[in-house]
C-alpha cells in the first residue's frame, strides 16, 4: 500500500532544487523537507502532497517532468555514486536495478529487450501514483543515464498510464521524443547501442570508497599474495552485484573452476571463507561512515535483504551492525564526562 512506501529523501531535494532554480516563493514546501534533510527516507505520500502543492503555486504543464529534470546523479544517492563509478552505461542501468528499492521502496523495474530495443518498464497494473510522480520518476530516469554518458541522447519513446492532457505537446518537447498516454505502466526505450557508452561522470566520494575498499583489503597483508589480491578486487566489484558465486570470479579472474579451486588450496583457503572475510572487512569500514544507511550496506556486500546482513554481521562479531556503529560513534569516557 502507499501508505507504507518510501522514496530517498536525497531524490526528493530535486524539489528544492527546482524551487531554487524558478526562484518560487514556497516556504511550506521547504519547511516540509527540512525535518528529512539528514534522514535516508521520506514517506512517499508526503512526497506527492508536496508536488502537488507545487502545482498549485506554479500551475505549469508537465511540471512532473520539469522537476525530474532537475535530477543529478547525486540525487539518487548511493545508488548514483554507485552508477558513476561504472565504466559503461549497460553496467550502471544493472546496478541501477538492483539497488532500486532504495530510492522508492516498492520500485521493481523490469528489462526487456527487442531487436536494438531496450525497454526499462515499472508499475504495471499499479496505478497508484498521481501523474506529477510519474512524470517525475520518468524525466529523472532519463536524467540519470543522460547525466552519466554526458550526452542528451533521447529515449525512442516514453509511456505514461494516464489520459492525455490537454497541452500533451510539451511533454514531447521536454523529453525530446514521443510520448504515448495511458499506456499499461510507465516505461522508456532506448536504443541498445546506448549500453555500450562509456560513462563520463567522475563521482570523488564513490572512487574515495573504493580506494578504501582496497586499503581495508590490503591491511595486515605486509606481501599480499598476487592471486588473493586480485581475488579479494574482484570480490569487492562482484559484491555490488549480488552475492558471487565460486565459478563467476573464477570466470572474471580468467580461469577454469577447478584450477581457481586449486590455487584457494594452494593458499589453505576456502572460497566462502573468504568471501566472508572480505564481508566483514567491507561492513566494519561501511558502518564507520554515517552517510551509509544498513540497507544500504547489506546491497553493498550483496545481500538481497537487510536481515541477511544483519544476521552474518552478529556470526562475525557477536554483536548486531547496529550496536557496532554505536560503538564506534560513542565519545570516550573523559569526554562524555566533560560534556556533562
Amino acid at each position: 500500500m502507499s501508505k507504507d512506501v518510501s522514496i530517498s529523501c536525497a531524490l526528493a531535494e530535486t524539489l528544492r532544487d527546482y524551487i531554487e532554480k524558478n526562484q518560487l516563493a514556497a516556504p511550506d514546501v521547504l519547511e516540509a523537507l527540512a525535518p528529512f534533510s539528514s534522514s535516508q527516507h521520506m514517506p512517499i505520500l508526503l512526497f506527492w502532497g508536496l508536488l502537488e502543492r507545487l502545482q498549485a503555486l506554479h500551475p505549469v504543464p508537465a511540471l512532473g517532468l520539469r522537476i525530474g529534470r532537475c535530477a543529478k546523479p547525486q540525487h539518487f544517492g548511493v545508488v548514483g555514486y554507485l552508477a558513476a563509478s561504472c565504466s559503461g552505461l549497460g553496467q550502471a542501468l544493472m546496478r541501477y536495478r538492483r539497488f532500486q528499492t532504495l530510492l522508492v521502496s516498492n520500485l521493481d523495474i523490469q528489462v526487456s529487450r527487442q531487436g536494438e530495443v531496450v525497454r526499462y518498464s515499472w508499475g504495471e497494473g499499479e496505478h497508484h501514483t498521481i501523474p506529477l510522480a510519474s512524470e517525475f520518476g520518468v524525466a529523472a530516469f532519463v536524467n540519470l543515464y543522460q547525466a552519466l554518458i554526458g550526452q542528451a541522447i533521447a529515449p525512442i519513446a516514453i509511456e505514461i498510464p494516464y489520459a492525455r492532457p490537454a497541452e500533451s505537446a510539451i511533454y514531447e518537447v521536454l523529453m525530446g521524443c514521443p510520448v504515448r498516454f495511458e499506456a499499461p505502466c510507465h516505461a522508456l526505450e532506448i536504443p541498445a547501442s546506448l549500453l555500450a557508452m562509456r560513462i563520463t561522470t567522475s563521482d570523488p566520494y564513490m572512487r574515495g570508497l573504493f580506494d578504501q575498499q582496497a586499503q581495508a583489503m590490503l591491511a595486515h597483508q605486509p606481501r599480499p599474495d598476487k592471486f588473493i589480491e586480485q581475488l579479494q578486487q574482484h570480490m569487492m566489484v562482484a559484491l555490488q552485484e549480488g552475492e558471487p558465486s565460486a565459478a563467476t570470479l573464477a570466470g572474471r579472474m580468467n580461469c577454469s573452476l577447478r584450477s581457481f579451486y586449486r590455487q584457494l588450496a594452494e593458499h589453505g583457503l576456502r572460497y566462502r571463507v573468504l568471501l566472508g572475510d572480505v564481508r566483514f572487512k567491507l561492513a566494519r569500514m561501511y558502518l564507520a561512515d554515517p552517510r551509509l544507511s544498513l540497507a544500504e550496506i547489506a546491497l553493498l556486500l550483496g545481500y538481497s535483504e537487510q536481515s541477511a546482513f544483519t544476521r552474518a554481521f552478529r556470526t562475525w562479531s557477536g554483536s548486531p551492525p547496529q550496536g557496532y556503529r554505536r560503538h564506534l560513534h560513542k565519545p570516550p569516557e573523559g569526554e562524555a564526562e566533560s560534556a556533562l
